[in-house]
């Protein structure tokens, strides 16, 4: 509390004129389920400050997400838009359109200051959800060697809140739109001292305790500056979590109440605290916070403006709420559909089940054939929703024609007949996945290949599980048999951008320049947004000598991703290979300051100060990476070279001895032999 007090008294005071815009502040928590809050029935005491917030607002009983998946959920929090309007259906894939309307560009063109303080790379500025927003903070830390991410990184609630309140304090005298982002309940859930200890039974409830500790540090501070009572907080969850309900033990892949049910909390002035029990969605939400805070929206939504039923403590109408799930088709499988109008709910797959909320809210018991009436309408619906959605894109010819001449052929079974599996009837098989893929994390790869082989087996034309499967191999060492469970996954799967960029790297790793470059070009084709993939690019541009094209490939990733530490180091790289010193060391000190473990660019460092001169400068860099990976014999090699450059040749013969003692055999360390012999030749002659 003497953190949230400090913090809080820094925020400074604000205007209370009347007229002063009122502040929006919408909080989003992820993989929260609404029936995990106290306000909403849970007796663990998880959120305090969470249900303290739902007493003096307005608490939605059943708000309901668009899809269980973190970005296409706050595409629509963002913009009212469902997700087959705005075009992100799954994490990782897409960008929000140049005409897309924003929460945050109808508060930016009003005169307020907007800022975003998100906790997972899965919302990072490349999807397009940074547009109208002054500050967008998705500073996540990336891997050691600071290259391609993957979308659960992320970073802790607390360091959220801490760059959250230290924009809020910066300028404090006008309005804002702040949106802050907590992703800690994710899956793993491994919650920070005191939380871990207190919820052991139950760690996704550590993970909500932590996460409502960090809200009441925002709130607090708000409320310690005097500015609570002009500001509107929103709260809402971005989809739930299975944990076990229907066999889905963490979400994305199915549509029932566990992973679409959400946690949605309104704090205003002009809102007496009060429930609203009708369904609402949220897409709701950016039109009703607009007028809530003074404007009407200024674009077209499928959201409805809530806030005159909301000061009128009225419940809104009864209104069909769509939501959706397009995951399961990465795996081969169809998509779902649900449909909820009042307590009837449809999902609707390759099967369809019709369920009576208000007496199964388990959902266990399908009532289709009870009220025929009300399927009928509500498939139609489905139905009509469906005819309005761009067929998925045929295989083009030259994409074919690549397949055919690179001999890139899918395993026998693999094209089955007939329509996609339903996700409900793969949930173990989904299940036993998740828990490889955990294995792999580990680094038990063994492990991992003895889940996932009877999963390919069984299921010869997911793409997912063969490349998976593809990357145990990979790190167990066997390069050939992965690189063949590759070249299948992208024959299964052609107009996946990340099946040929997973097959690319592959073949970049293996020494396979030619092919690498068609299946980067066919990635790129496919994705043009992918950072890694201009990376990737510049690398075998780089290993012909072609350092001006190179570099306009690493530009090209970090115009895309301004984080990347290793397109960065690979500018140094190919900027030092040009002779341009300078702005080499520009890109390597980017580079380390944005992956402090990652030696590489330590090494780079020090030897573009050799070049220009300050090899007494150069040392302490040539230090640091030894410090950090010992065997680093390229770093151990140019340090020698930096110590003869200032004159110390029996210092510098030294370590050059033991240099030549420490390289192992193999021509992987030719290059750094022959240099040192030749410089201890040199030395002593």
């Amino acid at each position: 509390m003497v953190a949230a007090a400090v913090a809080a008294a820094v925020l400074g005071c604000r205007r209370t004129e009347q007229t002063a815009p009122l502040n929006v502040l919408l909080i989003t928590l992820d993989t929260t389920r609404a029936d995990h809050l106290g306000s909403y029935g849970a007796r663990n005491g998880a959120t305090p400050s969470l249900d303290a917030l739902a007493a003096r607002g307005v608490r939605f009983e059943l708000a309901q997400s668009v899809a269980p998946l973190t970005l296409p959920a706050h595409a629509t929090m963002l913009t009212g838009l469902l997700p087959q309007r705005h075009q992100l259906r799954v994490n990782g894939g897409g960008v929000l359109g140049d005409g897309v309307e924003t929460l945050a560009m109808h508060f930016q063109r009003k005169g307020f200051r907007t800022g975003a303080f998100v906790g997972a790379f899965v919302l990072d500025r490349r999807f397009g959800l940074s547009r109208g927003f002054d500050v967008y903070d998705d500073a996540v830390a990336r891997d050691p060697e600071g290259g391609d991410v993957s979308l659960e990184a992320e970073r802790s609630a607390e360091s959220v809140a801490d760059a959250a309140l230290a924009w809020l304090r910066a300028d404090p005298d006008r309005p804002f739109f702040a949106w802050v982002h907590f992703y800690d309940a994710h899956a793993p859930y491994a919650a920070p001292k005191p939380f871990a200890e207190r919820f052991a039974a139950s760690p996704y409830d550590g993970e909500l305790a932590y996460v409502d500790a960090q809200v009441a540090r925002i709130v607090d501070a708000l409320e310690k500056s005097g500015v609570r009572g002009r500001t509107l907080i929103a709260v809402a969850g971005d989809h739930g979590e299975g944990l076990g309900d229907h066999g889905e033990a963490t979400h994305g892949l199915l549509l029932y109440e566990s992973t679409l049910r959400v946690p949605l909390i309104i704090e205003a002035p002009a809102l007496k605290p009060h429930t609203v029990r009708a369904p609402v969605s949220l897409a709701d939400l950016t039109p009703t916070i607009a007028a809530l805070a003074g404007d009407r929206f200024d674009a077209a939504t499928d959201g409805r403006d809530l806030s005159v039923d909301l000061i009128g403590q009225r419940q809104p109408e009864t209104r069909d709420l769509y939501a959706e799930t397009h995951y399961p088709r990465a795996f081969g499988w169809s998509d779902l559909v649900a449909v909820r109008r009042g307590a009837k709910k449809l999902i609707s797959g390759a099967h369809d089940e019709l369920f009576d909320l208000a007496s199964d809210p388990g959902e266990t018991r399908n009532v289709m054939s009870d009220d025929r009436r009300v399927y009928r309408e509500l498939a139609a619906g489905v139905l009509s929703m469906r005819r309005e959605e761009a067929p998925a894109p045929a295989i083009d010819e030259e994409t074919r024609a690549k397949l055919a001449s690179l001999g890139y052929v899918a395993p026998s079974g693999a094209k089955a007949a007939g329509p996609r599996p339903d996700p409900r009837s793969k949930i173990e098989e989904f299940s036993r996945f998740e828990k490889a893929a955990e294995r792999l994390r580990a680094n038990d790869a063994a492990a991992a290949i003895g889940a996932l082989v009877p999963l390919v087996q069984a299921d010869r034309g997911n793409r997912v599980f063969r490349s998976m499967l593809a990357r145990a191999y990979e790190r167990r060492g066997d390069r050939a048999y992965a690189l063949q469970l590759y070249k299948e996954s992208v024959a299964i799967a052609p107009a996946d951008a990340d099946a040929w960029y997973e097959l690319a790297a592959a073949l970049q790793d293996g020494g396979v320049a030619d092919e690498a470059r068609v299946a980067i070009g066919e990635a790129l084709r496919l994705d043009p947004r992918r950072a890694e993939g201009h990376n990737m690019i510049g690398v075998s541009l780089a290993s012909v000598d072609d350092h001006v094209a190179a570099a306009d490939a690493f530009r090209r990733a970090l115009s895309i991703d301004p984080r990347n530490a290793r397109a960065s180091n690979n500018l140094g790289n190919s900027l030092r290979a040009m002779n341009r010193p300078s702005e080499a060391l520009d890109a390597y000190r980017r580079a380390a300051e944005l992956s402090p473990r990652n030696p590489d660019p330590l090494n780079g460092i020090g030897v573009v100060l050799v070049m220009m001169n300050r090899a007494s400068e150069a040392l302490p860099y040539f230090d640091r990476a030894l410090a950090l990976a010992p065997e680093y014999h390229e770093a151990r090699l140019n340090r020698a070279v930096a110590v003869a450059t200032l004159g110390d040749k029996r210092t510098a013969a030294t370590q050059l001895r033991e240099l030549l003692s420490m390289l192992p055999r193999g021509r992987e360390f030719d290059p750094q032999r022959k240099a040192a012999t030749a410089l201890l030749a040199q030395l002593s002659s």
